[in-house]
């Protein structure tokens, strides 16, 4: 369930931020790892202010700058249901689009 879930989470933000480390069929194990760099340079938005913004809405901060500096690493457990996992997406994909300057 966990990796139905990394790819539930990859697949939902891959077009808000570039998903790294995934397989030839471009699915993700256990986790997925997020490219903040691209939003960052845009933005200024760094890893550090989604994964605090995240805790604003009550979510459990993801594993910030490793295994690569300036990424997200998203690890949902089994038991998170899609209702929290949709949560997570809804949340997370709108922050850069709020946020970003004009």
């Amino acid at each position: 369930m966990a990796i139905l879930n990394a790819n539930y989470i990859a697949s939902r933000l891959q077009d808000a931020f570039p998903v790294l480390y995934t397989g030839r069929d471009g699915r993700v194990a256990h986790e997925c790892i997020l490219d903040i760099r691209p939003l960052k340079e845009e933005t200024g938005i760094s890893e550090l202010d989604i994964a605090k913004r995240l805790i604003d809405y009550g979510f459990h901060a993801p594993t910030m700058s490793f295994p690569v500096a300036g990424t997200l690493m998203v690890e949902p457990t089994e038991s998170e249901s899609k209702v929290e996992t949709g949560s997570l997406y809804r949340r997370d994909a709108g922050y850069p689009r709020r946020n970003r300057p004009g």
